[in-house]
């Protein structure tokens, strides 16, 4: 109740818009969450495809109000759409983890996250590791779905400056990452099924540097989840049934 009341007074005050659409009201409109919603989730392939690039799922488009939502949670502080990305991540995660299970590729057990890691201009601009947010959420959710032990991990780093990815095609944001991306000493975790999370994958090229790395380090990357995917990419629908991990 408190909670409502003081979104009610912000929205009153300080003229809250909707993230996806701009309409005055509340930072999410019901018609934005019910086109945010109304897709599954989807493995998607970028075209062209890097090479080590492993299976990735999608639970929307990068597109329309989810544009909007990224954009006003990641560089507008807006962390209360963090639970909101959590779920999309979360149902992206569970349908990876129930493929691979249909597939004979993983059998239940530990699981660990491991967002696609920010620039430290990045994270000092925003106030927050916004994808690592995210990831630490949407492990608490996938842990609570399924009954497995969840954790989000910070395993790999930024060794020295790159570019913003922004802007930059396949080919040239795998030169601006090749070299860049270094393990944490001590935080690979060689016993549990690795995850690759992020918020919107475009070429792909920064899930497969962050495999390439963590399997030089022994990690068994089971494969790669994300809230969004660029729409020009090849998908296939997936379901992810609550709790398909125990069995």
């Amino acid at each position: 109740m408190g909670g409502s009341i003081a979104d009610a007074a912000a929205d009153l005050l300080l003229g809250r818009t909707c993230a996806g659409c701009g309409r005055p009201g509340a930072l999410v409109c019901p018609a934005c969450r019910v086109w945010f919603e109304a897709y599954g989730p989807r493995i998607v392939r970028p075209r062209p495809t890097p090479q080590g690039l492993p299976m990735t799922v999608a639970s929307a488009p990068y597109a329309g109000p989810v544009r909007g939502i990224v954009h006003r949670y990641k560089e507008a502080s807006a962390w209360a759409l963090a639970g909101l990305l959590a779920d999309r991540l979360a149902l992206s995660v569970l349908a990876l983890l129930h493929r691979c299970l249909e597939d004979g590729l993983w059998r239940p057990g530990a699981v660990v996250l491991v967002p696609a890691p920010s620039r430290r201009s990045a994270v000092l601009k925003r106030g927050s590791d916004v994808t690592a947010r995210v990831a630490a959420l949407a492990a608490c959710r996938v842990g609570a779905a399924t009954g497995l032990q969840v954790s989000s991990r910070r395993t790999v780093t930024m060794a020295r400056r790159t570019e913003d990815q922004a802007g930059l095609g396949a080919e040239a944001r795998l030169a601006n990452l090749r070299g860049h991306l270094v393990v944490r000493p001590g935080r690979a975790d060689l016993g549990a099924a690795t995850v690759l999370v992020d918020d919107v994958i475009t070429t792909g090229a920064t899930m497969a540097e962050l495999a390439r790395v963590l399997r030089q380090c022994g990690v068994r990357v089971l494969g790669a989840a994300t809230v969004a995917a660029t729409p020009r990419q090849a998908d296939r629908t997936l379901s992810a049934p609550a709790g398909d991990g125990q069995r």
